[in-house]
């Protein structure tokens, strides 16, 4: 290559950074590092500007861990066009989690970092779905919906003829995660539509969601943004379309009933869906469309899926791990106490408290660097007179907080239990299930997802992790940023029929 060439690339570049520190520095109003008002904002190194932070992200612990020690305990950094602020000190942890939705936004924070992974992610902006997932999880729904996994185990893996057994055999080795990926999904098919539909459509469900799954869209909804505005259709977008005009029969049915006031016999998902709709449609002065059902019912199914999925494998998988010691012989005590399919309650559930010690534990042991994330939606004061800015994405990095622990390598799920409890020695950095006014709203549903699929498939299975898997730790993706760490290659399970 010419030596002008060289040069010119060279000049090129040192203008391109130069460029980028006058912006972030000088030209960006209210983030720049001489505004005592607000946080310091890191751009490192200064030689790669650009690529910087952004790799940092693939050890992000280690990163936040160096800011600190640079920046103090709170600070803002520039990812990716993003300025996204970091809250690490105990009294502004405690701040974010109380602040109300109008100031820390989840949904803003969902439409920024999503996007158009998100289908019809323009209704984020506008409206809220979780008054709504917070109306519908009451404890007689809960019990519906217990009942209603129940009855979805007790199909698919009935000893005589269930599903399971007709397609595979008596026995078959599965990729645990993905089993429970779907299988997950058929219970929430259950739970978040409608009888008719879970019984004539579940498997086109379970098909649709994995195309729409915006967990696996989150890495590249820049590209599927291009391909929207080239008029480019994808895989993703027929999918959506399906997925709307699934729904269009039973969401006709529900407005029939609605405007002739009649009321579903028993708990309706659908029915209340379209319902909260109507009002939620009439209060923003819009008309209903199925769209926006559409987009209710895939709200409520991303979340529930997200991290549940591999909260169960994982504790499948210490219950497999641990069948003959002393974590195995309490986890069969409480699974054999169990009544018989169709007599579960909230409160016998509620009781298991040894799974519910070892979901924690899962998620504590399986999290390597978990992130709460929010918007500013206004300017958010911190305890040292120092603001947020409007517009920043805002995370509260929660690592494992060895500290905390005793043996924090070890799988303890008693640690979680009384006497000990030791997760409550510090309040902000053991949130499994979030705090304050920003918890978890599904919470109560997964937990009693979990209990019922574990208890139930301990009574109608037996499970042993096969050879090549059993160190399948070392497969686990333990720089995944959003939610469990989960392995990067199958990690296989050989399910057979209980005798």
């Amino acid at each position: 290559m010419d030596v002008t060439w060289i040069l010119l690339i060279i000049v090129l570049y040192l203008l391109a950074v130069v460029t980028f520190h006058m912006y972030v520095r000088y030209l960006s109003a209210q983030r720049h590092n001489f505004d005592p008002k607000y946080l310091p904002v890191i751009v490192e190194p200064w030689y790669c500007p650009f690529l910087g932070p952004a790799l940092a992200l693939m050890d992000l612990e280690s990163a936040v861990n160096r800011w600190r020690a640079r920046f103090g305990e709170n600070f803002t950094v520039f990812i990716l066009g993003k300025f996204v602020t970091v809250l690490t000190k105990y009294s502004d942890l405690k701040t974010y989690y109380h602040a109300p939705e109008e100031a820390l936004s989840l949904g803003q924070a969902a439409l920024v970092l999503l996007g158009s992974a998100f289908p019809e992610s323009h209704f984020i902006k506008d409206h809220n779905s979780v008054p709504h997932i917070q109306r519908i999880l009451t404890p007689r729904f809960l019990r519906q919906t217990a009942i209603n996994i129940d009855q979805v185990i007790d199909d698919y893996f009935n000893l005589k003829n269930g599903q399971f057994w007709e397609e595979y055999g008596n026995g078959a080795v599965v990729d645990i995660f993905d089993f429970v990926y779907r299988f997950v999904l058929r219970t929430n098919s259950a739970s978040f539509t409608s009888h008719r539909i879970y019984k004539n459509h579940v498997t086109e469900i379970i098909d649709l969601f994995t195309t729409l799954d915006a967990d696996k869209s989150f890495i590249n909804p820049f590209t599927h943004g291009i391909k929207t505005r080239l008029g480019i259709r994808s895989e993703r977008d027929i999918a959506w379309e399906k997925w709307v005009n699934l729904f269009v029969p039973e969401i006709e049915h529900c407005v029939k009933m609605i405007e002739d006031n009649i009321q579903p016999k028993g708990i309706d998902f659908m029915y209340d869906t379209v319902k909260y709709a109507i009002e939620d449609m009439q209060r923003h002065g819009k008309t209903l469309t199925p769209r926006y059902i559409a987009f209710l019912i895939y709200g409520i199914f991303f979340p529930a899926q997200l991290n549940t999925y591999t909260t169960l494998a994982y504790v499948l998988l210490e219950w497999i791990r641990h069948g003959h010691d002393e974590i195995g012989h309490k986890l069969q005590e409480e699974i054999d106490s169990a009544p018989p399919p169709g007599e579960l309650t909230i409160d016998y559930l509620n009781s298991l408290e040894y799974i519910q010690a070892c979901i924690y534990e899962v998620i504590r042991t399986h999290t390597e660097f978990p992130i709460a994330f929010r918007y500013a939606a206004a300017d958010v004061q911190l305890a040292d007179g120092k603001f947020v800015p409007t517009g920043n994405l805002v995370i509260t990095p929660v690592t494992r907080a060895h500290e905390l622990y005793v043996d924090p390598y070890r799988f303890d799920p008693d640690r979680h239990l009384k006497p000990r409890e030791e997760m409550k020695a510090d309040p902000y950095k053991a949130l499994p299930f979030g705090r304050g006014k920003h918890p978890c709203s599904g919470e109560k549903y997964v937990k009693m997802q979990i209990r019922v699929v574990l208890i139930r498939l301990a009574k109608l299975c037996t499970m042993e992790i096969m050879p090549e898997s059993i160190d399948y730790e070392k497969i686990v993706n333990k720089k995944q940023l959003v939610g469990l760490s989960r392995p990067t290659k199958p990690v296989f399970v050989r399910i057979t029929k209980q005798c």
